[in-house]
């Protein structure tokens, strides 16, 4: 396993330090009045994505502590990090303040208006320089040698036929001690009646964040048959199948699962 590499390392980063890098201003209100429609990542919710985020996914701050330190720990001179699904480019500003002398950090992202947020973030923070920016298709990126790849609720947007080709793609892409950070929300492997009662109560943790039950109810209309949770069992399959055999559940919070896998 990497070590730490001291020689890169910044200050240490704490919970306190995120929620400067949350745009957290202009509050999500897209379902206070909107009718449900089919769920994407434009400009709507690109302008309220780091307010959405932080008050609909349990462990939200934790996980952004994770994945910089992770990287901070794994990462090996020469090689390069990647995160697939970027959005906002909060986990690309804490991984190059933490590894402030490393320029090969990669951006991936479909939304062109999620990269804009992201660009302008980075560039506040005077971070840029050390990023590379890339709209693109996961199923299309092309890896560089990789120490560490992080995918924070990105995969569960992929048509299913593709994930594990792209689990197959990341771990490719890994030199040995290399680690990837994967983030889902999962469809827990419970009863029915079991199901329904975590899904009632992510409800209610979104309820005490702000959402009332109408906008609520109005986002998970849209994000019906877009967002494509499998089983915990499942990912972990897959994950094997891959390749990985160290698979380390980190986070969980309600059906949101957070594993760290170790080639």
């Amino acid at each position: 396993m990497a070590e730490s590499n001291n020689a890169v390392e910044s200050d240490e980063i704490t919970q306190s330090d995120i929620p400067a890098l949350l745009n957290t201003a202009r509050r999500d209100r897209i379902y206070v009045t909107k009718d449900a429609y089919s769920f994407a990542f434009g400009s709507d919710v690109a302008a309220v994505f780091d307010d959405m985020i932080s008050r609909s996914v349990p462990c939200y701050l934790d996980l952004q502590l994770l994945v910089a330190s992770s990287a901070s720990r794994f990462f090996q001179p020469g090689t390069a990090i990647y995160d697939l699904g970027c959005s906002t480019g909060t986990s690309l500003a804490l991984i190059a303040k933490r590894l402030p002398k490393v320029f090969d950090i990669y951006g991936i992202d479909n939304s062109k208006p999620m990269l804009l947020q992201a660009e302008k973030k980075l560039s506040d923070l005077k971070v840029l320089g050390q990023v590379i920016l890339k709209r693109e298709r996961l199923q299309d990126v092309e890896f560089r040698p990789a120490s560490f790849i992080t995918a924070n609720y990105t995969f569960q947007f992929l048509p299913e036929v593709d994930r594990e080709p792209m689990f197959e793609k990341v771990y490719s892409a890994l030199v040995p001690g290399g680690a990837f950070i994967l983030s889902e929300k999962t469809q827990p492997d419970v009863s029915a009646e079991h199901l329904e009662l975590v899904k009632e109560l992510h409800e209610d943790f979104k309820s005490q964040n702000g959402y009332s039950l109408s906008e609520v109810a109005r986002k998970r209309e849209s994000l019906r048959g877009v967002m494509r949770p499998i089983g915990e069992r499942e990912n972990i399959s897959q994950l094997q199948n891959a390749g990985f055999q160290t698979i380390i559940p980190m986070i969980r919070g309600y059906s949101f699962i957070s594993w760290l896998c170790i080639k």
